[in-house]
């Protein structure tokens, strides 16, 4: 099994949005994840995977599920935890699943932006102790020794 740091925001938002399609169709959450586990990005599937492996093994889905979110830093436990309040009330949950695949897309496009910021910063130094002395080297140099042999 994947450590927990290898999920990633788009592949939760994905299974969300899988999971949100699954249910509106009215599919049980239990076939919304067997869909959700043939269907969906890897390191999700593989976790939906083992949930269905213990529910399968004699444990009801809702604690298999529960189970997984003791894993709470993939950042499934959301996830996890509207798929089991569903099995476990029969409440529908699309509407939910959608809103929590956009708060997920919203916060890695935060992230994101938050790395992009950062990158003049760290370009700062192979400016200015390479490429600025490359290029006096390269065309201030010449000039200055031109004038020095005259």
């Amino acid at each position: 099994m994947k450590s927990p740091c290898s999920v990633r925001p788009e592949a939760i938002a994905l299974t969300a949005d899988l999971l949100a399609m699954a249910a509106a169709a009215g599919l049980t959450p239990y076939l919304s994840i067997e869909l959700a586990v043939r269907y969906g990005p890897g390191p999700v599937a593989e976790r939906l995977d083992a949930a269905l492996a213990a529910a399968e093994s004699g444990l009801c889905l809702a604690d298999a599920l529960g189970a997984g979110i003791a894993d709470r830093a993939s950042g499934l436990a959301p996830l996890l935890a509207l798929m089991a309040a569903s099995e476990r009330s029969g409440a529908p949950v699309a509407a939910a699943l959608v809103r929590l695949a956009a708060a997920t897309r919203a916060q890695a496009r935060r992230r994101a932006m938050a790395r992009a910021r950062t990158v003049p910063v760290r370009l700062l130094f192979p400016l200015v102790f390479l490429v600025l002395p490359a290029f006096l080297l390269l065309t201030v140099a010449p000039v200055v020794l031109a004038s020095l042999t005259r």
